[in-house]
C-alpha cells in the first residue's frame, strides 16, 4: 500500500506565462488505499529522443499484489522551455511517451517544464528546472579490495571507480549510472550436427552485459573546489567470470538540482536495491510534479540533467583478484525421476539409484554460448 502526503509545490521560475501553467496547485492530504500517478522521465543535453513513462498504482486492496502498476495511456505531454520552444508526445507503447521533434534538444543553461493531462482530464505540470553544466569524468579504474560477506567468511572482489570534475566550479550535484558488458566463453564444447541440439560449430564466445541500476548520488556542495573522486559504481566478485576476458564500463555521469538530489537520496534511504519508481514507491518523497487542482496525487521526477559519458576496458591481468574459471551456473545439477527439458538443458549422462533413473545435465549455454546470450559485443561496448 502506497500512502502519500503531498506538499504543495511552488514554481520556481518566475517567468512562466500564465496561459501554460498551473491556475492552482493542489496539496491533498489523504491517507488509505488510492491510485496514484507515477511519473518517470527526464530531458538531457543528450542527442536522443525524450521519453515519459506513466504508471498508476492498483490499491491494496484490489489486488494481492501490493504496490502493483499499470500503464496510464492516451495522456496529452507537453514539454516547455524559458526560451518559448515546446513539443507535444506521442505514446509509443502502453504508457511509454516520446516527443514527436527531432530538433527539440536540451541545451545547458535553459529551463525545462512538462504538462500533463491525463485522459480522465487531470492535469499536472512539474517544476521548471535549469539545465546544469556537464562534470567532466576524468578517469575511471578499479582496485583489489576484500570483503565479508559473513562474519567469518571473507570474500575478495575488484571495485571500480571514478574521479569527475566541474570547470565552471557550479554543479554540487550528481547521480551516475553504468552498464557493463563482458565476453563469456562456454566451458564446453560439443559439435554435435544435429538442428534439435547444436550446430557443427557451437558459439564458444558470447557478449554478456548488465545494468547497474542501483540508485547513486552525490553531494559536492561542500567542496570549494568541484573535484569528485573515488566514486563507487560496481564491484566484481571473485566468484565472477565478468574479468576473465574482456570487460568494458560504459558510464553516465548527470548534473542534477539540489531537489532532484533529495528525491533520489529519499528513495535510496527506502529501498537500496530499487533502482525505478516502480518496483517499491514510498510515501512522503517529494518530487518535482504536481496536480494542478483537485483531489488527485502524484509521485515522481521529470528530471532537467546534463550528461556525460565515458567507458573504459578491464581484463583480469589488471588486478591481483583471482577469479574462477567455471561458471556456477554450468555446475552439473542431477534430477530424480523427472527427465529435463531438453529445449534448455543438455542431459551429460543417466545413472541409477534405488532403481531410479537419474539424469545429469547442464545449461546448453554452456555447451553453445549463443543458445542465452548474443555473439556480437553490445551496442555500447568501444
Amino acid at each position: 500500500m502506497i500512502i502519500i502526503n503531498v506538499k504543495r509545490l511552488l514554481l520556481t521560475f518566475l517567468f512562466v506565462p500564465l496561459f501554460l501553467s498551473c491556475t492552482e496547485r493542489y496539496s491533498p492530504k489523504i491517507n488509505g488505499n488510492f491510485s496514484v500517478l507515477v511519473v518517470d522521465g527526464k530531458i538531457s543535453n543528450e542527442n536522443t529522443p525524450i521519453q515519459i513513462r506513466l504508471y498508476k498504482t492498483i490499491s491494496a486492496d484490489s489486488v494481492t499484489t501490493r504496490d502493483s502498476v499499470i500503464p496510464e495511456g492516451d495522456a496529452f505531454i507537453n514539454i516547455f522551455s524559458d526560451k518559448g520552444d515546446s513539443d507535444n508526445f506521442q505514446e509509443i507503447e502502453p504508457g511509454l511517451y516520446q516527443n514527436e521533434s527531432s530538433n527539440f534538444r536540451g541545451e545547458v543553461g535553459a529551463s525545462y517544464w512538462i504538462k500533463i493531462i491525463t485522459k480522465d482530464g487531470i492535469e499536472y505540470e512539474s517544476e521548471p528546472e535549469i539545465m546544469s553544466p556537464p562534470v567532466e569524468i576524468t578517469n575511471i579504474y578499479g582496485e583489489d579490495d576484500k570483503q565479508y560477506i559473513s562474519k567469518t567468511i571473507e570474500q575478495s572482489n575488484v571495485k571500480l571507480y571514478f574521479d569527475a570534475k566541474d570547470q565552471s566550479n557550479s554543479v554540487s550535484y550528481i547521480k551516475w549510472e553504468s552498464k557493463e558488458g563482458w565476453e563469456w566463453q562456454t566451458p564446453f564444447h560439443l559439435n554435435v550436427v544435429d538442428s534439435l541440439l547444436f550446430t557443427s560449430e557451437p558459439a564458444s564466445v558470447c557478449y554478456r552485459q548488465n545494468l547497474n541500476n542501483e540508485i547513486n548520488v552525490y553531494d559536492a556542495s561542500i567542496l570549494d573546489t568541484k573535484s569528485m573522486l573515488k566514486l563507487p559504481v560496481t564491484s566484481i566478485l571473485s566468484t565472477e567470470q565478468k574479468l576473465l576476458f574482456d570487460y568494458y564500463l560504459h558510464l553516465n555521469v548527470r548534473s542534477i538540482s539540489s531537489k532532484n538530489y533529495q528525491f533520489w537520496s529519499h528513495i535510496k534511504q527506502i529501498n537500496q536495491s530499487s533502482g525505478n519508481l516502480y518496483d517499491r514507491t514510498p510515501g512522503n518523497v517529494e518530487g518535482n510534479i504536481s496536480c494542478c487542482e483537485g483531489d488527485h496525487s502524484v509521485v515522481g521526477y521529470f528530471e532537467v540533467s546534463s550528461v556525460s559519458t565515458k567507458g573504459k576496458s578491464f581484463n583480469r591481468e589488471m588486478f591481483h583478484t583471482k577469479f574462477d574459471y567455471s561458471p556456477s551456473e554450468c555446475i552439473e545439477k542431477s534430477s530424480r525421476k523427472i527427465y529435463p527439458d531438453t529445449t534448455i538443458y543438455y542431459i551429460t549422462r543417466v545413472g541409477s539409484e534405488f532403481g531410479d533413473d537419474v539424469f545429469y545435465f547442464r545449461p546448453k549455454f554452456c555447451y553453445d554460448c549463443s543458445f542465452e546470450f548474443p555473439i556480437t559485443k553490445p551496442s555500447f561496448w568501444q
